[in-house]
């Protein structure tokens, strides 16, 4: 078997990673992963998949997957899941929502390093509050080098990063790194992904993403992800591709309609 090995920089980043990897295989049964063929102190030979990473094109395939992932997440386990609290099972914890997202987000605000920001640190600050009480899904850095694409099938790779996150904030990163990669995106293109990851939680009667909830995570993930502007592939800023609504609907706390 063709395989591929990932190398960590110590075995607590390796065991971190075979957690996140275990995770997601129960939580999201039906999804594809890719198998682990060997485990080593500090690296992991997983199975060798075919395929392209994510493109504007996929955003809508994407965030169907995502939202199929975040509901069966929810009901599987996150149901009984605090997103200010660390959620234990079995032999993995997963960091709660603001660990760690609060002190990034105030330095990385504090530094002036961000670029228009339509957030500041007391909106972000409120914003963590108030999705304490929001029904919990997760975050695994959903950028598009994290799907390869053959054909109608999607696999979903790299288990590096996983922390509880409200439902949408997942979605929210999918939108940004591919705009941060690519340029600006449609705005139907946008509107018709978030339709289409809203469909799998409102189906099991779960509130799903707002616009107002999309727009503040998109802001988060524009700080959060500035300081990679120029590796990793992304070559444009959001505050020079993100449509011009989601800092309108920030401003105005009655907008909550499609744009």
């Amino acid at each position: 078997m063709k395989t591929f090995t990932k190398t960590y920089l110590s075995a607590q980043a390796q065991q971190q990673s075979l957690a996140h990897h275990r995770w997601i295989a129960r939580t999201n049964p039906d999804v594809r992963i890719p198998r682990i063929v060997q485990v080593r102190p500090t690296e992991i030979d997983f199975e060798h998949l075919e395929g392209r990473h994510g493109g504007p094109d996929d955003l809508v395939a994407l965030a169907n997957l995502l939202g199929h992932q975040h509901t069966s997440a929810h009901t599987r386990e996150l149901h009984a899941a605090r997103l200010d609290t660390p959620h234990t099972h079995d032999t993995i914890t997963i960091t709660g929502f603001a660990d760690g997202r609060r002190e990034r987000l105030h330095r990385l605000l504090a530094s002036g390093t961000v670029p228009e920001p339509a957030l500041t640190p007391e909106a972000a600050d409120d914003w963590l509050k108030q999705a304490a009480i929001m029904p919990a899904a997760f975050y695994k850095d959903s950028n598009p080098r994290n799907f390869l694409i053959a054909d109608a099938d999607v696999a979903v790779i790299d288990f590096d990063s996983l922390t509880l996150a409200p439902f949408g904030y997942d979605l929210a990163k999918l939108v940004v790194s591919t705009a941060m990669t690519t340029g600006p995106l449609p705005e139907d293109a946008i509107r018709r992904a978030v339709d289409a990851y809203n469909h799998h939680p409102r189906q099991r009667g779960l509130p799903g993403c707002s616009w107002r909830e999309f727009a503040a995570w998109c802001e988060f993930h524009h700080v959060l992800t500035t300081p990679y502007l120029g590796t990793n592939g992304y070559r444009f800023s959001w505050h020079t591709t993100r449509p011009s609504w989601t800092t309108d609907v920030l401003r105005y706390l009655d907008k909550e309609s499609a744009p």
